[in-house]
């Protein structure tokens, strides 16, 4: 199960990596968080929290900037207006 916590400890680990990390694993991660979201406003719901954990974590891992990256890229996706 994706839960948060889940997802955090995945990013934690990522982070942790010795080697260079595809941020694939990242989106995947954040994929699997938000399909337990039904709609897309219980999506920006939960990339909210998961946006707002997410900032909490510190390190010197170069992959850090790439997932904050990969959560407003998310964030662009789930804002913007229908076709």
């Amino acid at each position: 199960m994706a839960d948060l916590a889940h997802t955090l400890q995945r990013f934690e680990a990522l982070m942790l990596a010795e080697q260079p990390v595809d941020i694939g694993q990242a989106d995947d991660a954040i994929w699997a968080y938000l399909a337990q979201s039904h709609g897309s406003t219980a999506q920006i719901a939960a990339l909210d929290r998961l946006s707002a954990e997410a900032a909490r974590l510190k390190g010197p891992s170069p992959f850090l900037p790439h997932l904050r990256t990969a959560l407003e890229r998310h964030r662009a996706r789930l804002t913007e207006p229908s076709a």
